[in-house]
């Protein structure tokens, strides 16, 4: 395929120059100068024939190389969706993978420890529970001990108060016995039939009046003697809780609780607990305790005493966080968290 254009274009010439004339001498001779300048103007036609064969064929060409260059991207980009597609399978089934092998190690893991805390625990629990046999064993002999010693001071005390009411009352009863000799010696007699009508009513309710008497009398030793024993025992116990053996500067121990909260905005707050008694005896004692308690070394808990301290909390926490709802598991979780941290 070819085809022709003609172009028509006026070109503009500029030109300028001079000349020199000489002529010949018919009185004088010489020459003359001319300059001369202008511009001159020509239509210029151009013919050109272009063959654009050689072109269509290498446009064809490129237009099919083009054609299959888009249908190589196009199964490159099916194959590479294939391949990107796999990966991702593959990739997500390695972080599921290593995901639930995480898990199941963690799990693995917290089961060990739980494993060794229960153990642990049972061996203190059994350590404990020996521990409570023998205290039990010793109150039981302790107590019997203290039963035998306590059952002969009454025995002793019983035939005291007895020999004292006795005594107290030896005229009451050396006249009842009076009594009983000469009824004996009257009942022995030949008046019997006159005395037993006359005195029988008077005879037995004197005896009555007399085992009254006396027994009136033994009532108020008895109780006596018991408001006499509960005010000794109480006397005694007032000063054994009131008295302290010590030179005068001996050293007593307080329960002191020291408290320290920090928030989020850095804000320290201290508090010390103590028996108020010790407060009102002295003023600013709380400001003192909480300056000397901030940098004090307090030391280390040794492993028993540890396992003392989270066995009491888990029993707190087991008597006062009984619920099941949301709220007490996570409250129940944050004191374990806090408790093994």
């Amino acid at each position: 395929m070819s085809y022709s254009r003609r172009f028509t274009r006026r070109v503009a010439v500029p030109y300028s120059g001079s000349k020199t004339v000489s002529y010949p001498a018919s009185q004088h001779g010489g020459s003359v100068t001319v300059n001369y300048s202008g511009t001159a103007y020509e239509d210029v036609e151009v013919d050109i024939h272009v063959d654009t064969t050689p072109f269509d064929a290498s446009v064809a060409n490129c237009n099919s190389h083009v054609n299959g260059l888009t249908a190589s991207v196009g199964a490159m980009n099916a194959a590479q969706c294939v391949a990107i597609a796999k990966n991702a399978d593959k990739i997500s089934q390695t972080i599921i993978d290593g995901f639930f092998h995480t898990i199941r190690t963690d799990i693995s893991t917290q089961k060990a420890e739980l494993e060794q805390a229960i153990e642990a625990r049972l061996s203190l629990l059994n350590q404990q529970a020996a521990s409570l046999r023998q205290k039990q064993k010793t109150m039981a002999e302790d107590y019997a001990r203290t039963t035998a010693r306590y059952q002969k001071i009454f025995s002793d005390l019983n035939n005291e108060l007895s020999i004292r009411i006795h005594e107290v009352d030896q005229p009451v009863f050396n006249f009842v016995k009076e009594i009983d000799c000469q009824s004996d010696r009257m009942l022995h007699t030949d008046m019997v039939q006159s005395v037993v009508t006359m005195s029988k009513e008077s005879s037995i309710l004197q005896a009555r009046i007399s085992a009254a008497n006396v027994k009136h009398h033994a009532l108020e030793a008895m109780n006596q003697a018991q408001r006499f024993l509960i005010s000794k025992a109480t006397s005694e116990r007032t000063i054994q809780d009131t008295c302290i053996d010590g030179t005068g500067d001996d050293r007593y121990l307080v329960p002191v609780c020291y408290l320290r909260t920090e928030s989020e905005q850095r804000h320290v707050e201290r508090k010390c607990v103590f028996p108020d008694y010790y407060a009102s005896k002295n003023d600013g004692l709380e400001e003192k305790l909480c300056a000397s308690l901030e940098n004090a070394d307090l030391g280390t808990a040794s492993v028993s005493e540890n396992e003392q301290l989270k066995s009491y909390v888990q029993s707190e926490i087991a008597r006062n966080v009984t619920g099941e709802d949301n709220h007490s598991a996570r409250i129940r979780a944050m004191i374990h968290k806090m408790l093994n941290q």
